[in-house]
């Protein structure tokens, strides 16, 4: 009788190129030999096999012809529809975070608020994303409404795939934190309308500013590639 790989080996090596891929350690069209990943990871093949099977399932591989798989491309356009997707659910949850407060409830963000200050401080992209992230997470916690985070869970490993390409901006990453910290004040006045105004512009413009820089790096490429 054959023996399945333990679950919890197959969750760290799935973790651990996870987040390489996450954090561009493995490139878009990086190839992925499963030898080689085993060999790097100390682990054999099997659970390296699981954990591509279900990092496709979410799009973060794909087919590389004949040749095997690769960490999947970014892709402009799917990450336009993406945030204009999270455009809405971000405006939803911030209006009834803030809906709550009026009600008597509790918004607090000072640790989220801090962790993207020493963030902006430190200035790492790592550090950056994480704390995007949780700022995100949180408002999604403050709506009451669990559907929220569960509908956009699938979409963050995406969305941070492309954040370093806008956060690296100091400008933008310095804006983006003053559009934060005021999605959060409005919030924690019970201000529901500012908030849900607020929290779509920010999506609406991060989502556009990205997809201008990837659309810039694809034209970039393919000049490269005629030249």
């Amino acid at each position: 009788m054959r023996i399945e790989p333990r679950p919890v080996l197959i969750d760290e090596v799935y973790d651990r190129l996870k987040a390489a891929i996450l954090a561009g350690e493995l490139a878009a069209g990086a190839p992925l030999a499963q030898e080689q990943l085993a060999e790097r990871l100390g682990v054999s093949r099997q659970p390296v096999s699981h954990a591509l099977r279900l990092l496709y399932s979410e799009g973060l591989v794909t087919e590389r012809g004949r040749r095997g798989l690769m960490v999947a491309p970014v892709d402009a356009e799917r990450l336009r529809d993406l945030y204009q997707v999270r455009a809405a659910l971000d405006a939803l949850a911030a209006r009834l975070a803030a809906e709550g407060v009026a009600a008597g409830a509790v918004a607090d963000f000072t640790g989220c608020l801090a962790e993207g200050r020493r963030a902006l401080a430190d200035g790492g992209l790592p550090g950056l994303i994480a704390a995007d992230v949780a700022f995100h997470r949180q408002v999604y916690a403050l709506s009451g409404n669990p559907a929220i985070a569960e509908t956009a869970e699938a979409a963050w490993p995406h969305f941070q795939r492309s954040m370093g390409l806008v956060l690296g901006d100091p400008s933008y990453r310095t804006r983006a934190w003053q559009e934060h910290e005021a999605i959060a004040e409005a919030i924690g006045r019970g201000a529901a309308l500012q908030a849900e105004a607020l929290a779509r512009a920010h999506a609406e413009q991060a989502g556009l500013a990205t997809w201008r820089r990837l659309a810039a790096s694809g034209e970039a490429h393919a000049d490269e590639e005629a030249a």
